[in-house]
């Protein structure tokens, strides 16, 4: 046995296991195979457990949705992609593609006489567009949400352990060691190893679930050509590793479903026996004797299965610890499509099916222990309570649990439901999503009052959703945590005494900004983050609008013709909330502006300039009052202001326009149906805008910019790719989103509208 053999299946299997392999057994009977001309062998062949059965009333679901009818109830996640052949014609058929095809020509694809795109007359090219052509599938089955529960446990040690290192090499820097013989990897893989919470014992108790992929080839001898294919790799993978029988590999053949699947099994047992002896003594320097036999007993009990095969018109591969685990679904019934999360499948099935995805609850829960910032806090903090070279850290060392305790209680408030998606082609593209993790940011069952102004002509965006105050809280408390924590950290570092070129600027200098910081400005940005957490948070409402047209009026700059000055539009955004406690709002600007005042003063005092605090100035129509600091060329149609009334509160780049949108919502009320979070962009909108801009320059050229003047001339050779880019993007009508509860399920739908 070549050395080089057992090491590549020692890395293949050490990945599988570090990644949680599972160390199952295969519950085999020996039988003799020949299969396809191949030598009659020794095999092991897994019962199939396939029973009959009804199809119960899947037969519709059962044939839109290909090999999912396939795949067995323990799956936990699959995705199918439908006619890929069918999705590219109908983009190759856009006017968009079309016209970036004329502009390009073939200057994407750069010169070669041995490189041949004709598909025709190609054989290579042809076999890839079979794969892809009419259907694409991957199912997970057994193990998934261990397997990620796993995963994110070992990321967050990885997490913890590299922050730990770190603070070791900073502390040795620090002793004055010029060399930290314990940096780098042999430290990390220690750390790891021997953390509890995410070290070896993972990888033993972890078990790879099985994967199951492949694809719809409808033409039987490009599928049998591409099996072959397959099987060919198979067959050389075992002879690299040892001929049948003798070395750590052997040959696996099962029949399934009828169908038959050839293989290959690595055993780990035998594999830890054909280690050269140099390997585990490269162990025994990054680790001890009884780590390195746990490590080898942990190989012993993973095997890896990979295997291909034809069943129907699908070339199936298959790769996960056992043979049992490749199973095909005696009926559809008995099959991915008769758990919960599939449940949303039937009404689609007359529909042009572009993918389908399903989760399943306990996989998507699994992955909840992932953090953001919680394992790194949690590396530093034991990293501090680990040495006294930084001094007394207990107050950084109490923000750093805080830090990891918030945002645990943000994340636990992340839960998930059996769920999928479906995406099919109608008037365009849609994608409706059922289930899945649900948003504890929105309120979901709360009525939208500003839903109708979405409703109004000409609308380009319009953004309406309802927050949910409760996990706004959370956030926020989170935030200050952060930030109090990274401000701690400073001071601390900016204290110490510091070898040189240790950190990137000057310890003392940044101690004397952060002393002053302390003295002079710290009790402003308290001031003024008191004004924007509790008074302003407080005196708005939940619910938020983001609207935006294109009929604003230009800014009157010098230098712009007066004939773009009048007839030119430009984009106006309005930000709307509901003014929930006005006397909080007013207590926010009061402590904003004394904060703001208190900064610029001692911005002055540091530079010797008098900076007089701006004062806005306001207007009054009704009863909406605008504030706006004033500044040259603005216009009530081109103006940054802040607005409100009784009842709203808006920021906008537009004072009329917050007029005009304040009378609307005195016209209408909400109706009680319009719930969820929705979003709108109306393309149209930007095309007949674009389309407008286009008419007027090239009709308006001469006034614009002078008759005969070569900048005209020079619009006049760009007008024409920019009429021909905008009547492609014509074909683009919208985007639409609008996630709600329905029915006690969390629903998104969206919507890429599109038509001639």
């Amino acid at each position: 046995m070549k050395k080089q053999s057992v090491r590549n299946a020692t890395i293949i299997l050490g990945v599988l296991g570090a990644l949680g392999a599972g160390g199952c057994g295969d519950s085999v009977t020996n039988v003799s195979v020949a299969s396809d001309g191949a030598k009659a062998i020794a095999i092991k062949v897994a019962p199939d457990r396939s029973s009959p059965a009804s199809l119960a009333g899947y037969e519709a679901v059962a044939r839109a949705t290909g090999f999912a009818r396939y795949m067995p109830a323990t799956t936990h996640a699959y995705m199918g992609i439908y006619d890929g052949k069918g999705f590219v014609d109908e983009v190759r058929k856009s006017a968009l593609l079309k016209m970036a095809e004329d502009q390009l020509g073939g200057g994407l694809i750069p010169e070669n006489p041995d490189f041949e795109l004709n598909i025709e007359e190609n054989p290579q090219l042809q076999m890839v567009a079979a794969l892809l052509a009419e259907e694409i599938f991957v199912g997970v089955g057994n193990g998934a949400p261990g397997q990620v529960a796993n995963m994110v446990a070992f990321n967050e040690s990885y997490s913890r352990q590299s922050v730990k290192i770190a603070m070791k090499t900073l502390e040795a820097t620090l002793s004055g060691e010029e060399e930290f013989e314990g940096v780098g990897f042999p430290l990390l893989l220690r750390g790891l190893l021997s953390d509890p919470k995410g070290g070896i014992g993972i990888v033993e108790k972890a078990q790879m679930p099985p994967v199951t992929f492949g694809f719809k080839v409808s033409d039987g001898d490009l599928r049998g050509q591409l099996y072959e294919m397959a099987a060919q790799g198979i067959g050389a993978m075992l002879e690299g590793l040892g001929p049948d029988g003798e070395g750590f590999a052997e040959a696996v053949n099962v029949e399934r479903g009828g169908s038959k699947f050839t293989g290959i099994k690595i055993k780990g047992e035998e594999l830890v026996a054909s280690m050269p002896p140099d390997m585990k003594e490269g162990m025994a320097q990054f680790m001890d004797a009884a780590t390195v036999t746990r490590l080898m007993k942990m190989l012993e009990s993973k095997n890896l299965v990979v295997a291909i095969g034809v069943h129907e018109s699908y070339l199936v591969a298959f790769m996960g610890s056992s043979a049992d685990d490749l199973q095909i679904a005696p009926s559809p019934a008995e099959s991915l499509l008769s758990r919960p999360e599939a449940a949303f499948i039937k009404p689609f099935t007359g529909k042009r099916l572009v993918s389908l995805v399903t989760m399943s609850e306990e996989l998507q829960e699994s992955s909840k222990g992932a953090s953001i910032f919680g394992g790194l806090a949690a590396g530093v903090k034991e990293g501090l309570a680990e040495t006294d070279t930084f001094g007394d850290s207990q107050d950084l060392e109490v923000l750093l649990g805080l830090i990891t305790e918030q945002e645990s209680a943000i994340l636990d408030l992340h839960r998930h439901t059996p769920g999928g998606s479906v995406t099919f082609m109608e008037d365009g593209l849609k994608i409706e999503i059922f289930g899945g993790a649900e948003q504890p940011s929105l309120n979901l069952d709360t009525v939208r009052t500003y839903s109708e102004l979405g409703a109004q002509d000409d609308v380009l965006l319009f953004a309406n959703w309802v927050n949910d105050a409760a996990y706004k809280d959370k956030v926020l408390e989170y935030i200050e945590t952060l930030g109090e924590t990274v401000y701690l950290a400073a001071k601390r570092v900016s204290s110490m005494e510091l070898p040189e070129g240790v950190i990137p600027f000057d310890a003392t200098e940044a101690e004397g900004i952060l002393g002053m910081f302390d003295e002079q400005i710290l009790p402003h940005f308290l001031e003024l983050w008191t004004g924007v957490r509790d008074d302003l948070v407080a005196g708005l409402g939940d619910e938020r609008a983001v609207i935006m047209d294109l009929k604003g009026a230009l800014p009157t700059v010098p230098g712009l013709p007066q004939l773009l000055a009048d007839e030119g539009k430009a984009p106006r955004v309005a930000v709307l909330a509901p003014a929930r406690d006005k006397e909080r709002l007013q207590s926010s600007w009061k402590n904003t502006e004394k904060a703001i005042n208190g900064i610029i003063k001692i911005v002055g005092d540091m530079t010797g300039e008098n900076i007089p605090m701006q004062r806005p100035m306001s207007s009054e129509k009704n009863d909406l009052k605008t504030w706006f600091f004033p500044f040259p060329f603005q216009t009530d149609d081109f103006v940054l202001n802040v607005s409100a009334d009784e009842k709203n509160v808006y920021a906008s780049t537009s004072k009329s326009y917050v007029q005009s949108l304040a009378a609307s919502l005195e016209k209408v009320e909400a109706e009680p149906g319009k719930k969820g979070a929705y979003f709108h962009l109306d393309l149209t909108v930007l095309n007949d805008y674009l389309s407008g801009w286009i008419k007027l320059l090239e009709e308006e050229k001469g006034a614009i910019f002078g008759e005969g003047s070569p900048d005209a001339e020079d619009l006049m050779q760009i007008l024409p790719i920019a009429k021909q880019v905008v009547s492609a993007l014509s074909e683009l009508k919208g985007i639409s989103s609008h996630t709600r509860n329905e029915g006690g399920t969390l629903r998104t739908s969206v919507h890429f509208r599109t038509g001639n």
